[in-house]
Parts: C-alpha cells; sequence; structure tokens
C-alpha cells in the first residue's frame, strides 16, 4: 500500500465549531487523524505443529499493518531477516488484528516474561520492563564504508518531504519517516499519528523487498529524533539520521556508540550536527 492510499484509511472527518478572537465563529467539518488498535499475532512452529501467539497492541493509524507488523517484530528482536517469514504474508484491512506468519525452520525466541508489547502513540517503548530492556536488540552495524552525504540534499528535504506527508497536510495530526539513498533518491515513505510507528513501517517495507533489510542511506524524521528512533535505526543499520526537530540526550548517546550521524534542527538556513560530523560534506 502506498502512501495515499494509507492516506485515506487513516483520516476521518469531524463536525467542529471554529471561534475567532473577533466574537464570530463558524460551523465545519475538519479533517482529524485516525487513532486505533491493531493486535500483532504470530504463527510459528514446523508445519505440522502450527501456533498462535499474541504480541503486542498498537495504537496506530491505519494503513500499512503487514509492514508494521513486520517492522515492529525486526525492531523487537524477535525476526532478524525476511527469511524468518513466509514468503506470502496477507494484509488485514479494515481489521483491528494483523497476523505475520513465520517461516516454518524458524525458532523465534520470545520476551522471557512472555510480556505483550502495550504501544500507543507516544511510546514506542511502552512494553518494556525494565531499564536495561530500553537498550533493545542493536546486533547490526553500518552497511559498508561510511558514506558521504552532501549539505544540498540535507537542505533539499526541507521543501522535498513536504509533499511526502499528505496525512499530515491534511490532519496536522501526524508524524512521517523518509528513507533517502545517499543521492537523495526517496525509497520509501511512511506516516503514521506514532513517530515510531511511521519508522517502523518503513523498515517493515524495506525487508519485505530484501532478503536481509541492507538500507543503505539515510532516514528524515520529520520532527524531534528520541531514542527509541535512533535505537530502531541503529537495528537496521542506518548510520545517518536528519531530523526536523530536536534530538534528546539518550538518542544522542545511541548515535554516538553505534557509529551515527545524528543531525537536528534542520532548516533551510541551517542544521546541527551532534555526531560523526565527517559524514556530511
Amino acid at each position: 500500500m502506498d502512501n495515499q492510499q494509507s492516506t485515506i484509511l487513516s483520516v476521518d472527518s469531524v463536525n467542529i465549531r471554529r471561534f475567532f478572537k473577533n466574537g464570530s465563529q463558524e460551523t465545519l467539518v475538519d479533517s482529524v487523524v485516525v487513532e486505533s488498535p491493531v493486535e500483532i499475532y504470530v504463527k510459528y512452529g514446523p508445519i505440522e505443529d502450527r501456533k498462535i501467539k499474541k504480541i503486542a497492541m498498537i495504537m496506530r493509524s491505519p494503513g500499512d499493518d503487514l509492514a508494521l507488523a513486520v517492522g515492529f517484530l525486526f525492531t523487537a528482536g524477535i525476526i532478524h531477516r525476511r527469511d524468518d517469514i513466509l514468503p506470502t504474508q496477507k494484509t488485514t484491512y479494515f481489521q483491528k488484528i494483523q497476523l505475520v506468519e513465520f517461516a516454518y525452520h524458524f525458532n523465534p525466541i520470545f520476551p522471557k516474561d512472555d510480556r505483550i508489547f502495550i504501544v500507543n502513540a507516544a511510546c514506542g517503548v511502552c512494553g518494556a520492563p525494565n531499564a536495561e530492556a530500553l537498550q533493545g536488540n542493536i546486533p547490526y552495524p553500518s552497511w559498508g564504508k561510511p558514506k558521504i552525504v552532501k549539505r544540498e540534499i540535507i537542505f533539499g528535504l526541507v521543501n522535498e518531504t513536504k509533499a511526502l506527508q499528505p496525512l499530515f497536510n491534511k490532519t496536522g495530526g501526524s508524524h512521517a519517516v523518509c528513507w533517502f539513498n545517499n543521492g537523495g533518491e526517496l525509497m520509501q515513505v511512511a506516516e503514521d499519528i506514532g513517530r515510531h510507528n511511521a519508522l517502523d513501517k518503513v523498515l517493515g517495507h524495506a525487508l519485505l523487498k530484501d532478503k536481509n533489510i541492507r538500507m543503505e542511506g539515510f532516514l528524515f524524521f520529520s520532527g524531534r529524533a528520541g531514542f527509541e528512533m535512533l535505537q530502531k535505526a541503529a537495528r537496521a543499520g542506518i548510520n545517518l539520521v536528519v531530523a526536523i526537530g530536536a534530538p534528546s540526550s539518550l538518542a544522542i548517546e545511541i548515535a554516538e556508540e553505534n557509529d551515527i550521524t545524528l543531525v537536528g534542527f534542520t532548516n533551510h538556513n541551517s542544521f546541527n550536527v551532534y555526531t560523526q560530523a565527517h559524514r556530511i560534506q
């Protein structure tokens, strides 16, 4: 499903009354972003003994639920590559459940305490049981040699990415994540009421298309860069993250530890580089 189709599922209309400072008011129809739950289940085990297990309940904007589920399973460290799931997967449009079928040979390792991840639109790590678990699963290094990205490409993102956010342009209530190659060509974009969901959707699309999730290039965040976003980026081997907003202290720490160039406060005139500035030319 492309971003335009996802937008249709993620927008609702409501009647509102607008008040003005001069004392007047008007009644009109407004567009709001949809926030609704989806439950993520997995089917696993050998072909003769398949089992079903609930993994998570995620508050998200509908559309791209399969990519969201696959990306979440990847960033949670439950799956690692395309071969861990069956070649054919079904997207359950308009439903509250998304099933991901694991490959018959794949033996998943689930959280030890058998917890179910509860993820709301504001929090991508709400299922973590303790501080140690927040460090997550980041076994992948950056792919190949460090790539150089020209500053002109980064400056160009400020205008270019506005047109890539139809859900935000219609509602003002969503976040976007874009994946570009090192030359600035768009590879994938996703929007969601939760920034971490948007990133999981992008990573899920990449995993569904590639045997191994080799995401050469960089990520663009339409808002701030929190630590959970950098953690997910590191999991995918990304070595450059560009954010419109500010990074957090822990995001900077994770970027430094995982050799990620972290850019923030990106606008038409300047941007800040917090780590590994040598990748910007």
